[in-house]
């Protein structure tokens, strides 16, 4: 039986992505580093703000610390949170099921990050639970944050459906013992979904069907 539905943020929930690499092309910018394309961003979809952090302040010998180039970077992407739209089937499925089901998010944004964007689309009441990468050691793909939201919840792991667009992310939920869910996106399309136990387009697919589907067999 499932009694819990879990989400992904970026890319999952809100398209967020371009926003998040606007706000760190910036960022870097303004620490000297002259060049940080989209397809290099692409390459830290489903990691952290962290990763980015340390591997530009290690390349680029930045003075700063991991920290205080997240909170520059982060004060940047909150002023553009506003622009940001939910992704289809997001607001109908969280509406539908939060009576039924008890809803999560665990991202790898930031606490402050997640509860704004939800705020901002009068979603954030809809939600049982929300995790945020500053609130676990280790990210994804370790499945820490998962086992975080799983207990905190006070579920069993394979009572939980996770909803993620990004292989790490998936890998995370599929590593708790979790059924994972994968929606690609234009920027996961190419990552490896083969632990996935389903694969939609969009959330506009999952339905009480599905549900049933991923019932048949072992997350």
């Amino acid at each position: 039986m499932i009694k819990a539905l879990i989400f992904d943020l970026d890319g999952t929930l809100a398209d967020t992505e371009s926003m998040h690499h606007l706000a760190w092309e910036q960022t870097l910018l303004n620490n000297g580093v002259t060049q940080f394309s989209l397809e290099t961003f692409m390459n830290y979809v489903g990691t952290s703000n962290e990763k980015v952090a340390e591997d530009y302040i290690e390349s680029n010998n930045i003075k700063k610390s991991s920290a205080e180039l997240i909170r520059e970077k982060q004060n940047l992407f909150m002023d553009l949170i506003p622009e940001i739209k939910v992704l289809p089937g997001v607001r109908g499925i969280i509406v539908r099921c939060h009576t039924t089901f008890r809803l999560a998010v665990a991202s790898s944004s930031h606490l402050k990050e997640i509860l704004f964007l939800l705020q901002s689309q009068k979603l954030n009441s809809y939600f049982d639970l929300l995790i945020g990468g500053d609130m676990v050691t280790r990210k994804k793909p370790d499945p820490e944050i998962y086992l975080k939201t799983q207990q905190t919840l006070d579920v069993s792991p394979w009572e939980c459906i996770a909803f993620e667009d990004s292989e790490h992310g998936l890998n995370s939920a599929k590593n708790a013992g979790m059924y994972g869910v994968a929606i690609p996106n234009k920027f996961t399309m190419n990552h490896n979904f083969s632990r996935a136990d389903m694969i939609l387009t969009s959330l506009t697919e999952m339905n009480d069907e599905k549900i049933n589907t991923l019932l048949q067999h072992a997350p």
